[in-house]
């Protein structure tokens, strides 16, 4: 496989769970906030603040000297960001195009269906109707995406490709949610809206069997093995994902990304959540933020790395 094809397959898949994942994200913390704060709490703005903390399109000086409401946030997050909702799907449309003979009909149908809806709303309008209609049809359409892909795609190296930048980015923006919730100040009711972010509201629910606390929520998000959006079911998704594409065994390594991905994993299926969570949750989130942009680095070295271009001299 050609270099670039690998690069726009890897970064598609990382746009279509950005952009499924941040119209969560909004459409959780949009109704929550109509439900439980009224305008002009304090609580409401750390709320939006969280937000825009949690899908990182601002710096932390821009985040903490803006007041940030409802509309701000919606308007940053979901169209004006060059990372927001509409820009994942414009992106992940155009990585698509270039790889176009990889993909199925139907793959291809189902991203440029939602390209042609999310390209067709105007933010005046979206905001007026109330944005969850227009966050969880770009929600259920890129789920959508990922079902068509497993389900109609060959599983070689354009599908693992997929799979690599799908749960690199999901588990690179669960760090960051982790990392954003305001679990010292409001523990419950962050931490339910963390696990609603996560889809695992229900899950947490048939998991837990006592009373559980806001911390275990957290160590849910972080370790549960066979949930699909914890962090150690991604980091064990990208790791065989990995090692398919490079043909390496399993439980060996033979390029960087490999050897990051084994010491991850390691950590996560030998060591506790009291463990990890010791040096305080933002430590332990801020490190991972950190593992996966490193990971990031190293997967585009191995396999689409940056090459300077000679510019002749006239």
């Amino acid at each position: 496989m050609l270099s670039r094809v690998a690069d726009s397959l890897f970064w598609l898949g990382r746009n279509v769970e950005r952009a499924e994942t941040v119209a969560r994200i909004l459409d959780v913390t949009y109704s929550r906030a109509m439900d439980h704060y009224a305008p002009g709490d304090g609580r409401a703005e750390r709320l939006w603040r969280s937000v825009v903390r949690s899908v990182g399109f601002a710096s932390e000086r821009l985040v903490e000297e803006t007041t940030w409401t409802a509309e701000s946030t919606f308007d940053l997050c979901a169209f004006s960001a060059t990372a927001s909702v509409v820009s994942a799907v414009r992106i992940a449309r155009s990585n698509a195009l270039g790889v176009r003979a990889e993909l199925t009909t139907e793959v291809w149908e189902t991203i440029n269906v939602i390209y042609l809806y999310a390209e067709a709303q105007n933010r005046a309008d979206v905001l007026r109707a109330g944005p969850s209609r227009f966050l969880r049809k770009i929600r259920d359409a890129m789920q959508a995406f990922a079902g068509v892909s497993d389900a109609t795609l060959a599983h070689a190296d354009s599908w693992n490709f997929l799979q690599v930048g799908r749960f690199l980015e999901r588990a690179y923006l669960t760090s960051r949610m982790i990392a954003s919730v305001d679990a010292e100040r409001e523990p419950w009711p962050e931490s339910q809206r963390l696990l609603e972010m996560c889809c695992a509201s229900e899950p947490f629910a048939h998991f837990m069997r006592q009373s559980p606390e806001p911390r275990d929520a957290i160590g849910f998000i972080a370790v549960a093995p066979d949930f699909p959006r914890s962090l150690r079911f991604c980091k064990r998704k990208i790791d065989d994902a990995m090692h398919r594409l490079s043909g390496t065994p399993n439980d060996t390594c033979g390029i960087d990304a490999e050897r990051r991905l084994g010491r991850l994993r390691a950590r996560f299926d030998y060591t506790t959540i009291d463990e990890l969570l010791a040096p305080g949750r933002d430590v332990f989130a801020s490190q991972q933020i950190h593992d996966f942009e490193r990971l990031t680095v190293d997967i585009e070295t191995a396999y689409f790395p940056r090459l300077p271009v000679a510019v002749p001299v006239a």
